[in-house]
């Protein structure tokens, strides 16, 4: 069986930096926020830095799943290795959601045996300070995304701006504390954790969705439009199309003239080929040709 070479993607390298830069930034910061909050007696800061075990988790997946795709096809996988980043990040978004889980019985706890502890300020001053990082990540990784068309760095950038939203919730619950209101700290926790959910699904919604061959029919009519522009083809009979890492292959069938020979239908089937690669970061076109069923009534 022939197996299809590994495409080239030389962006991949730059990709791996967002990655990285993702794993140092979220290291760093559950470490100080992890000892803040204990310390400083913050069940938002704790719950945070918890948030941001889970987000080290992430971008440890993204990392391993770009390394994986990058590996040639073999004859074990004759389509290449690109859906180890979409898997990747789906395992990353279920390991977010049990994060969560943690952080609501721990806020829950905190609220149904609430212990009078003043937070020190240094909570506050951590969480705001987390939240200028995180946009600052969010934004190199966000232009990273764009650059490199890696789906998996943009769910990561996606992830860092919630959590810089997070650490903004976190610093709310502190000044609260503050004012009296020592209920809003594992509230704050609580609504941390819910941010948390919604993060693991934004990020693992497009991967059940990818790896379950999903596609966006808009996108898959513009192709059909495209096919149709071309002189010769009567019909799109059926076409389908599924994202195999940052590439779409598409399967479809055509309608010809009946009376076209077999170089000339083989001509149409490369011209689609031709027209469509590049769109849509398309690599692969299947092409089965049909007689047209109008022409094939005037068949004696």
């Amino acid at each position: 069986m022939e197996m299809m070479n590994q495409l080239p993607n030389p962006k991949q390298d730059e990709a791996q930096k967002g990655a990285w830069l993702s794993i140092g930034a979220y290291f760093v910061l559950s470490l100080v926020k992890l000892w803040i909050g204990s310390v400083s007696h913050s069940q938002a800061v704790f719950a945070d830095g918890l948030n941001n075990v889970s987000d080290i988790l992430l971008s440890i997946a993204i990392l391993i799943g770009l390394k994986v795709s990058s590996q040639p096809a073999d004859h074990n996988h004759p389509y290449g290795h690109w859906k180890a980043e979409t898997i990747a990040t789906l395992v990353a978004a279920i390991l977010m959601v049990l994060v969560a889980i943690e952080v609501w019985i721990q806020a829950i706890q905190a609220l149904i045996q609430p212990k009078p502890t003043q937070i020190s300020p240094v909570a506050l001053y951590v969480s705001l300070g987390s939240a200028v990082v995180m946009f600052i990540v969010s934004s190199v990784n966000m232009r990273l995304s764009r650059k490199t068309n890696s789906i998996a760095l943009q769910a990561a950038a996606h992830d860092n701006r919630s959590d810089a939203y997070v650490s903004i919730g976190a610093a709310v619950g502190i000044v609260g504390s503050y004012g009296g209101f020592g209920w809003l700290d594992p509230v704050a926790a609580f609504l941390v954790g819910i941010l948390i959910v919604k993060t693991g699904w934004e990020v693992g919604a497009p991967a059940i969705h990818m790896l379950m061959d999903g596609f966006d029919q808009e996108k898959l009519q513009g192709i059909e439009e495209k096919v149709l522009q071309i002189s010769g083809i009567t019909q799109v009979k059926e076409i389908r199309a599924r994202n195999h890492g940052v590439y779409v292959y598409v399967d479809m069938t055509i309608t010809v003239d009946p009376y076209l020979s077999v170089i000339e239908s083989h001509l149409l089937t490369e011209e689609i080929e031709n027209g469509l690669k590049g769109y849509l970061n398309i690599v692969s076109v299947h092409v089965h040709v049909e007689p047209s069923l109008q022409a094939d009534k005037l068949l004696p």
